[in-house]
């Protein structure tokens, strides 16, 4: 008897030892738990092995030469010099290369107007996937493709991305964008497949395409994403800010407005964390939404955000969502459905 309580004592240490161990290190946390905080991606790590400046006017081929050389050494550095460079065909990012510019309005890649990108980006990776240790830092690009879908009859016969991550699931990991800037673009930034994924300090303005479905940004099958800082607006289809089959995302300090559609959008995805953000003048959709396309949203928080003038509500959580926290948000007004509803189950206010 006596030795059964001396090991229920200690199963009882080991557990509480588990459970502390497991909250420090922000997994396997109570998966059921409501407001449960989204992980933070890890930040990719620099390489200096070769070097490499780009005059500016390089063309796309003496640039991609630049990235090959980069990523063969296994890492560096390569930057361009202050101006506008046309680009003819899709810069593909490589491993351990970091891209960077003279600032996001000063570097400028520019899609040559008479080139059709496809299904790629002015900046893309390989569809295999497989890129880590990416950085793209003091950069622009204009798609110079801008399109309103609803005066352009041929709307989706042009598909020319900003920037495309692309791969299948977590075959991309430690990405960051800093200081990055995407307009006139069918879909702005665009990354898939990818986990330790940061997009910060950046500006992502009138990109669209098909009616509805093509956004500043959009986030699909990611894991560990950190969104700050951030400015998303004018994209003339879509919205600022799209997330869908995803995890431990947090949506940080953003403003996110006059969108064609919605402000951020979040469906099927867990861990999503949406705070301190100003979201509004989204023309026709809500400004934060938490939906499905089958299974919602667990375990989330949307905190602290202020939200005007929003063609639904200021923010709705459909009933499919679940396990999440909804607090000291602000509602400015103007917000054409209210200010919010909150339909999901196990979900404080």
């Amino acid at each position: 008897m006596r030795r059964q309580l001396i090991m229920s004592k200690v199963n009882r240490k080991l557990s509480a030892f588990a459970l502390s161990l497991a909250i420090s290190c922000g997994v396997g946390i109570l998966p059921n738990a409501a407001g449960a905080t989204a992980t933070q991606p890890i930040l990719p790590t620099q390489k200096h092995n070769h070097d490499v400046s780009v005059p500016v006017g390089a063309s796309t081929s003496t640039i991609q030469s630049a990235i090959n050389s980069a990523s063969s050494a296994g890492g560096g550095t390569v930057t361009l010099a202050s101006g506008e460079y046309t680009i003819t065909a899709p810069l593909v990012l490589k491993s351990n290369v970091t891209l960077n510019g003279a600032g996001k309005n000063s570097t400028v890649l520019k899609r040559n107007a008479g080139t059709n990108l496809g299904a790629n980006g002015v900046l893309t990776t390989s569809t295999s996937g497989g890129v880590v240790n990416v950085i793209v830092t003091n950069l622009g690009i204009d798609g110079n493709s801008f399109i309103d879908p609803d005066t352009d009859p041929d709307h989706d016969s042009i598909t020319n991305y900003g920037a495309l991550i692309q791969g299948p699931d977590t075959s991309n990991d430690k990405i960051l964008f800093d200081n990055f800037k995407v307009k006139n673009s069918t879909m702005g930034l665009h990354i898939k497949g990818s986990t330790n994924v940061t997009i910060q300090n950046s500006d992502f303005n009138n990109n669209g395409g098909s009616y509805l479905y093509w956004h500043n940004m959009y986030l699909r099958r990611v894991s560990k994403v950190l969104v700050k800082n951030n400015v998303m607006s004018y994209s003339s289809s879509g919205n600022g800010l799209n997330i869908s089959y995803s995890d431990n995302v947090t949506i940080d300090s953003n403003s996110v407005y006059n969108n064609y559609f919605r402000g951020i959008r979040v469906a099927d995805s867990s861990y999503i964390d949406t705070v301190n953000n100003n979201v509004h003048d989204n023309k026709s959709g809500d400004g934060i939404i938490y939906n499905s396309e089958s299974t919602g949203v667990t375990n989330f928080k949307i905190n602290s955000n202020t939200v005007k003038n929003n063609g639904g509500y200021g923010i709705l959580v459909n009933s499919s969502s679940s396990n999440g926290e909804v607090k000291n948000n602000i509602d400015d007004g103007g917000n054409a459905s209210g200010f919010k509803k909150i339909d999901g189950s196990n979900v404080t206010q």
